[in-house]
């Protein structure tokens, strides 16, 4: 069966957290709050309030995703920190900022996006993330990689998280490409991989530390170099989803 297009999971997969992001995140916004809200803003108090807010336990197919400017919001209602909604947007892309500065796209990942693109491949991303797609979009571009992808889907636009098949089919949409036409590579059993094979693509599994065996529906691959071969083998060891 043809593949023309080759789906991607983000973190974990493509790209990579250094530190925990979110106290960097919450002092860098207490800091923004404080120069312009007024308030005696402690990023202790926030890093709690925003923590409080965070889910809990991984969303299933019928959870809404949550949203930066949401969980700002509520976590400046909670302290009672007054704040427009133009205060709420400006703080979360402070937050944003502050916690993608230690993001490193891995030593594979680059060479394998500008192998696809080379073969023909059209590439995109699908990411449960709490940041909307355009905030992700400059980062992607000083990270070199716009060129090689024509899509970057977040939960947070979508309002549904993997394992929902939504931002599947919002990626597929943009990129006019059916789901039997297309793969997903995540790194997530049940989120990624359920997710895309109840999208109707068929699904690789990348575990780095080599932890997990093939199961039924997907491969599983230590590298994303592999994919090279699966390609190349017209993915006949890939069952349907």
């Amino acid at each position: 069966m043809t593949v023309r297009a080759v789906l991607f999971d983000w973190e974990g997969t493509l790209a990579r957290q250094g530190a925990e992001p979110v106290p960097a995140a919450c002092a860098a916004v207490a800091d923004y709050a404080a120069r312009n809200l007024g308030v005696a803003a402690r990023p202790a108090d926030l890093e709690r309030a925003f923590t409080a807010v965070l889910p809990h336990r991984a969303p299933s197919g019928g959870d809404r995703a949550p949203e930066i400017r949401g969980m700002l919001g509520q976590a400046f209602t909670w302290l009672g920190w007054p704040a427009s909604a133009g205060d709420v947007e400006a703080a979360a892309r402070v937050f944003f900022e502050a916690a993608s500065r230690g993001l490193q796209v891995f030593d594979d990942a680059r060479a394998v996006l500008a192998s696809l693109k080379y073969r023909g491949y059209r590439a995109g991303v699908v990411s449960n993330s709490i940041f909307p797609a355009e905030y992700w979009r400059p980062l992607v571009n000083s990270l070199g990689l716009a060129g090689y992808l024509e899509t970057f889907v977040s939960s947070a636009d979508v309002g549904l998280a993997k394992p929902n098949p939504s931002p599947f089919r919002r990626a597929l949409a943009d990129l006019g490409i059916p789901p039997h036409e297309a793969i997903f590579v995540g790194d997530t059993p049940a989120t990624d991989i359920a997710g895309a094979r109840a999208a109707g693509l068929r699904a690789i599994l990348l575990d780095r530390h080599g932890r997990r065996r093939e199961a039924a529906g997907y491969l599983v691959i230590q590298r994303l170099s592999a994919l090279a071969d699966v390609l190349g083998e017209g993915l006949s060891p890939l069952a349907g989803p």
